[in-house]
């Protein structure tokens, strides 16, 4: 669909959803001028309507597009005759530079426990990029929870506050790309100073740069570089750097070198404290009911969280229905089953139990022995023997290969102390509830 259809296709939905004096003065007017890297430009004739629109209709125009085009992470950018003159021309090219998106911001972003170290470093970056100890920063975990939008929230606060500074963002596939087509095209020198130029470099998965040997060697070089010069590098991928089996060592040890934090799976408190940001962003109001029931159905991961949501929403605009329990439970019946189990394996458990005590599963399997991380790994040992079929030796094997006798032992003194202590039992008990997905 072209962005002209895609816009004609919007007109009358955004009718329905405003007064009509708005719609014939602010909406009508709108051109659309293009739609490139998922991102539609929408021009409007008057540079005064343009804050008005950002602020309270940008989010209903988002979503109206949306829903006409099947697409789901589209992003509306509204410019008026101001963007066009040649300060702001430039200032445009340069921003779009940098690859990022700005609906990924800290404002946009829920804190909570499974992201919070993360979120504390990347705002000390912010404002100091180049100039803290976590340099590089290292952010691992699983898909659609939290770890590009840290990184572009950082990227988008910097150019806000330091816009001087060279700032980009690039999948570990797109860095590839770029290396691959200098070669063939033997332009290695603008690569260089491409990559090496930068104030901040945002690097994407790296876990996809295993095995492409020339690439790695490539990514060292710029690493030193940019290191050696305090300049802010920050990766994500979706393991830690020592799981990272394919990568170089040398390259692994780079990303070892300032912060390496996990982003777990969101607990219920913040999974509904995301719901209700994603509802405010977009001026929308559904039934406590329909937030519980997606909240506790949608949990293995934020992305998915949302997006059930822009289902429910784009069903019941469309077909003028009425948010209730009932339509959820219909509607998105194939993204999620009523009461869900989560698949429950040791390394599940040590992500449940992790961000309930606001420790990494990296803690968890390490060597350190204070309080505040011994008893969360002697509670998700006993768990996991407690609610899998796992040997001794094999949940030792997940805690960073602990013996058999560690492992009884921990088992005991926990089975021994919910005796006695009910603060402990609760906890415990609500631990494993959320394990189960309960």
């Amino acid at each position: 669909m072209d962005i002209l259809s895609m816009w004609q296709q919007s007109l009358p939905l955004l009718e329905n959803s405003m007064t009509q004096v708005v719609y014939d003065t602010a909406i009508i007017s709108i051109v659309p001028l293009s739609y490139e890297n998922g991102v539609i430009t929408l021009k409007t004739n008057r540079d005064f309507y343009k804050p008005s629109i950002e602020k309270r209709y940008l989010s209903e125009i988002t979503r109206c597009l949306r829903s006409v085009s099947g697409i789901g992470d589209i992003e509306v950018r509204i410019v008026s005759p101001e963007d066009f003159d040649e300060t702001n021309l430039v200032r445009r090219k340069n921003y779009d530079r940098t690859n990022l998106r700005r609906r990924y911001n800290f404002d946009t972003f829920v804190k909570g426990k499974c992201n919070e170290l993360a979120y504390a470093a990347a705002e000390a970056i912010a404002e100091h990029p180049g100039q803290t100890e976590y340099n590089p920063l290292f952010l691992y975990g699983g898909v659609g929870l939290g770890k590009t939008h840290i990184m572009h929230s950082i990227g988008n606060y910097v150019v806000d506050k330091f816009p001087h500074l060279n700032v980009l963002y690039v999948t570990s596939e797109g860095f590839t790309n770029d290396f691959v087509d200098a070669l063939r095209e033997k332009r290695m020198d603008d690569f260089k100073k491409k990559y090496r130029s930068l104030d901040i470099l945002l690097m994407d998965d790296v876990q996809f740069l295993e095995k492409k040997e020339g690439t790695q060697e490539e990514l060292f070089h710029t690493f030193n570089i940019l290191h050696g010069n305090n300049k802010q590098i920050i990766f994500t991928s979706d393991q830690p750097p020592k799981e990272l089996a394919n990568l170089e060592a040398r390259l692994t040890s780079r990303f070892a070198m300032g912060l390496m934090t996990d982003v777990s799976i969101p607990d219920y408190e913040t999974r509904s404290a995301i719901l209700e940001k994603k509802l405010d962003i977009e001026h929308l109001n559904i039934p406590q009911l329909v937030k519980d029931f997606i909240t506790r159905n949608i949990i293995s991961n934020i992305r998915d969280l949302e997006g059930a949501l822009n289902k429910l929403t784009a069903y019941a605009k469309l077909t003028n229905a009425k948010i209730t329990l009932e339509l959820a439970e219909e509607v998105l019946k194939d993204l999620l089953t009523p009461n869900q189990k989560p698949d429950v394996t040791v390394p599940h458990i040590q992500q449940v139990v992790a961000s309930h005590f606001g420790v990494t599963t990296a803690d968890l399997a390490g060597r350190k022995r204070t309080q505040s991380i011994v008893m969360p790994r002697q509670i998700a040992m006993y768990l996991s023997r407690k609610l899998l079929d796992v040997s001794l030796p094999d949940v030792g094997k997940f805690f960073g290969g602990r013996d058999h006798s560690t492992v009884i032992h921990s088992c005991e003194k926990i089975a021994n102390e919910i005796e006695t202590d009910e603060k402990l039992r609760v906890t415990v008990n609500d631990l494993e509830r959320s394990i189960q997905g309960d």
